[in-house]
């Protein structure tokens, strides 16, 4: 009866010790885990003056960043439009005209 009692109380102390040993790892490997933000891109060199053309009446409505690029929503002056500019270049990367197309018969 001793040796039960003593195999209970080893094989305890070995369930209690490898528990300590698995939360230790996983408090080890959360440190990695965890994200660290990037410092913000560098751009090496200025793009100098950019242009970008709206008809007459047109105004610049919304500017918002999405991801790594700046988009413009244009109205007045014809449809609505969105720019998408590369603010690395200075370049227009795209546009997209919204139109509204005319109800059709149901």
């Amino acid at each position: 009866m001793k040796a039960i009692k003593a195999l209970v109380a080893f094989m305890g102390a070995l369930l209690v010790a490898g528990l300590a040993l698995l939360g230790w790892g996983l408090y080890s490997q959360s440190g990695k885990m965890a994200t660290k933000a990037k410092p913000p891109a560098i751009v090496s060199g200025d793009f100098g003056a950019v242009s970008v053309p709206l008809p007459a009446g047109a105004q610049v409505q919304q500017a918002l960043v999405a991801g790594d690029r700046v988009v413009l929503r244009i109205t007045g002056g014809g449809p609505e439009r969105l720019i998408v500019l590369d603010p690395s270049s200075g370049a227009i990367a795209g546009s997209f005209v919204l139109t509204l197309e005319a109800p059709g018969p149901r």
